[in-house]
């Protein structure tokens, strides 16, 4: 099956795959209790259209109707019903970001409601430092390689500030990320950026939830090349890891078991090919005396 490809924004940031993803799953619930479509529209007195559209991803689902059609389907896992409740208020509830997503893309709207509700994040960036770890001097380096508006900039390095205090505010979610030794050495020109960003993962790696690991040599990992991923798991034993995949214009979501499957087995790898997260405060020192020798 090929992954989920969004179009490009419309400058209003609806979370598409987040809808597709939960239709696909009560679809999947609804045909394992043996439960037709009339019955189950019937249940919540919906049209005909609309159930189509609940279980195509095109239409929002009110939290009363989601709760009634997992108990009609007999969901009664705690943890599988709170991750699609969790999933679905993100859709139907303003979010902290919904005053920025005229800064972004549809498909990162997408992600920041995964990244919300995941258990764990692992992250695996081969040219830059991760998103979730990055300074506000980095992160404004980096976005404005793409954009020039500062306006549009710092409504962009807000978010990703916004997204990091989740992370070592609330310790949720989990964090595990591996950074390629060239983010730490080549990222960005400005030295004193290079330096406060190495001494923030410096102090980062001592979080807890926070799992760093620098990659020194790709050596035997060819197969990887430039892939940059990340995983997103979720509480919840039906709900599959969502691989993140995103290029300029565009992100893929994979959603399969067989497709994130790679991905959980590459970041294995490359977690063994990684100097040892005990040794990682070491090797950042290393990286921060050199910055401080140029």
């Amino acid at each position: 099956m090929r992954p989920s490809i969004l179009s490009s924004s419309d400058g209003k940031g609806r979370p598409s795959h987040v809808h597709e993803l939960l239709g696909r799953r009560l679809t999947s619930f609804r045909k394992a209790a043996g439960i037709d479509r009339p019955t189950a529209q019937k249940h919540i007195s919906a049209s005909a259209s609309k159930m189509s559209r609940i279980e195509l991803g095109r239409v929002a689902l009110k939290g009363d109707d989601l709760k009634k059609l997992l108990d009609l389907y007999g969901v009664t896992d705690l943890r599988e019903r709170s991750a699609l409740l969790g999933l679905n208020r993100c859709l139907n509830e303003r979010q902290w970001w919904d005053s920025y997503n005229d800064s972004f893309a549809d498909w990162f709207c997408s992600y920041l409601i995964l990244e919300s509700a995941a258990e764990y994040i692992w992250t695996y960036e081969n040219s830059l430092v991760p998103g979730l770890l990055q300074t506000a001097g980095y992160a404004e380096a980096i976005i404005r390689t793409r954009y020039s508006g500062d306006e549009h900039v710092r409504r962009l390095v807000e978010v990703r500030r916004r997204r990091q205090d989740m992370v070592f505010k609330t310790g949720a979610p989990k964090l595990w990320a591996i950074v390629d030794l060239g983010a730490l050495t080549d990222g960005v020109d400005d030295l004193g950026i290079m330096r406060e960003q190495i001494e923030f993962l410096i102090r980062a790696a001592g979080f807890p939830g926070v799992c760093i690991q620098v990659l020194q040599s790709r050596s035997g990992l060819c197969t990887l090349r430039n892939d940059s991923f990340s995983i997103l798991r979720f509480n919840s034993t039906n709900l599959a890891d969502v691989v993140y995949l995103e290029n300029l214009e565009s992100a893929h979501f994979l959603d399969g078991l067989d497709q994130a499957e790679p991905y959980r087995v590459a970041m294995s790898r490359i977690g063994n090919a990684a100097d040892a997260p005990e040794d990682t405060v070491k090797t950042l020192e290393e990286a921060l005396r050199r910055i401080e020798d140029r």
